[in-house]
């Protein structure tokens, strides 16, 4: 009882910190490092996209539609699915706007209970919110053969970015296996799920994923050295904007790179056979 109270807390924290941020939400994504992280995101994910654009997709812990709007604009159904109603208002309107309403499904839950049937989906993405039970059920209604997109807390990652302000959590991270280790993230209380590359392969895998590719992204901007200014500015050189996108899409797939990044994806498909 006792453990149910809380996670029923955890939830309540969780959706009243997205509301309170909904409205600001998207500003980030207005500067050079939010925009250019965007961008690579969209990069690596057009390679996982169904060719049918009658395949239904789920974007699951999708806020306020920064993959679900792009979907419904190629002309995918996609159910929009997230905990925080403030954040669904935002994408609500962001739709609505581009006369795009009738091409989305918005539902209001917890990623780790979906409503959803077994094998729903041709293409499951979570671009955030990953726990170890939300991981399950997003495989769960993946279609058989059907395609995930999914990130994850890279903990190596992490643990070298806090170091300097919180040494003891760090050491932590890179002392345990993979676990659902409760850290502050961005602002937010969470547990995500925080393991490294190849923690992340052996996990998706037991849970009957074939995966592809586990990509490194968010954080690596860092590495180039681009100055504070120009990576929060909302103006930028449109050349440097180009390269620094393609610089980030050849860093997420290279192994030396991969231990400093904030968030790995990982890319497969459920196995064919239960």
């Amino acid at each position: 009882m006792i453990e149910g109270a809380e996670s029923m807390s955890r939830t309540d924290d969780t959706r009243r910190s997205w509301d309170a941020c909904a409205e600001r939400y998207d500003r980030w994504y207005g500067t050079f490092e939010g925009a250019v992280e965007h961008q690579v995101d969209w990069t690596l994910l057009r390679a996982h996209l169904p060719e049918s654009r009658s395949a239904r997709i789920l974007d699951a812990a999708g806020g306020t539609g920064r993959a679900a709007v792009p979907l419904a604009r190629m002309g995918y159904p996609v159910t929009l699915a997230d905990i925080s109603p403030g954040m669904l208002e935002v994408a609500r309107r962001k739709l609505v706007e581009e006369d795009l309403a009738d091409r989305v499904e918005i539902v209001e839950c917890d990623i780790a209970e979906l409503g959803f049937a077994d094998e729903s989906f041709d293409l499951v993405i979570c671009w955030d919110g990953m726990s170890e039970h939300a991981a399950r059920e997003l495989v769960r209604v993946a279609k058989r053969g059907g395609r995930l997109s999914l990130y994850l807390t890279n903990r190596i990652g992490v643990a070298i970015e806090r170091f300097a302000e919180r040494p003891e959590e760090a050491l932590a991270l890179l002392r345990s296996p993979w676990s659902e280790t409760c850290f502050d993230v961005d602002g937010f209380a969470h547990r995500p799920l925080a393991m490294s590359v190849e923690e992340a392969k052996f996990f998706f895998e037991r849970q009957g994923v074939t995966v592809s590719v586990i990509h490194a992204v968010c954080g690596l901007l860092r590495l180039l050295s681009i100055p504070d200014e120009i990576r929060k500015s909302r103006e930028w050189d449109a050349e440097l904007f180009r390269r620094t996108g393609e610089m980030l899409v050849c860093l997420s797939d290279e192994p030396s790179a991969k231990g400093f990044s904030r968030h790995l994806v990982v890319c497969g498909e459920r196995s064919a056979k239960p």
